[in-house]
């Protein structure tokens, strides 16, 4: 036999309750010894009786010894309340001609690279605005090569010129568009010359010494050679390590959000 307990004052609180706590009513089941199915949302049980809150709002009291079993649906989290728009930070725009310090986290080998690739690096001082942080160290910054260009075997230097595509920090990515930087390696021109310079001469001593007049020729010939061989080997290939700092500039103003 079912007994229910319906008091106005008791329901309101027990709603006002659930509604604080963020509950939702799930279609939990009692059922009896008698077979009857009872179905509401599960409030709690002693040693005599288990509460049902019904879906008409009334409270349901069933004896232990009535009931075969108590049958629970799952619950699930409630929904996380909604950020408050007051509550978030204004959006802020950083300034055309702000200066970014950027530190690369990984190594570029310009006699490798292309034109169009890009390289991961990272904020590595915060742009502050009035004493205030806008954009934190370490916010990811997305680098690409503009221009490539590798030395030949005998003159020239390496060279690669940079933009900066985007910052990201706070789960968010800013496209921004900054001035190019240009790293170039040393030339090497004036180095080779003296390079093939002295082999050449090396060779014409040495050739002198071991044949006189003709082996002089060909050994100033072996000896420019030797000395290009040289001039080759000791070309050096600008390779930007991890860790290089390097300094963009924005051309174009950024909105953020701090």
């Amino acid at each position: 036999m079912n007994r229910q307990v319906s008091g106005i004052s008791i329901v309101g609180a027990i709603l006002v309750i659930l509604a604080v706590a963020g509950a939702t009513l799930h279609a939990d089941r009692v059922r009896l010894r008698s077979g009857q199915v009872v179905n509401g949302d599960f409030m709690g049980a002693d040693v005599k009786m288990v509460r049902v809150l019904l879906a008409n709002g009334a409270i349901s009291q069933f004896p232990v010894e009535d009931i075969a079993a108590v049958e629970f649906t799952p619950r699930k989290a409630p929904p996380a309340p909604a950020p408050d728009p007051a509550k978030a930070p204004a959006p802020v725009t950083v300034p055309a001609n702000t200066t970014l310090n950027v530190m690369l986290t990984e190594a570029i080998d310009v006699d490798a690279a292309k034109s169009g690739a890009m390289f991961k690096a990272i904020l590595d001082d915060p742009v502050m605005l009035e004493g205030r942080v806008i954009v934190p160290r370490n916010a990811v910054v997305a680098l690409q090569a503009v221009k490539v260009e590798q030395a030949g075997k005998m003159k020239g230097a390496d060279k690669i010129t940079l933009k900066a595509n985007s910052l990201s920090f706070g789960g968010r990515k800013y496209e921004i568009v900054t001035a190019y930087v240009e790293s170039k390696g040393g030339g090497e021109g004036k180095k080779t010359g003296r390079k093939v310079a002295g082999g050449a001469g090396l060779g014409a001593v040495i050739g002198g010494i071991a044949g006189g007049g003709s082996g002089a020729a060909i050994g100033a010939a072996v000896g420019g050679a030797t000395g290009a061989v040289v001039a080759s080997q000791g070309t050096e290939h600008l390779k930007l390590p991890a860790e290089t700092r390097l300094q963009f500039q924005l051309t174009s103003a950024v909105t953020v959000r701090p």
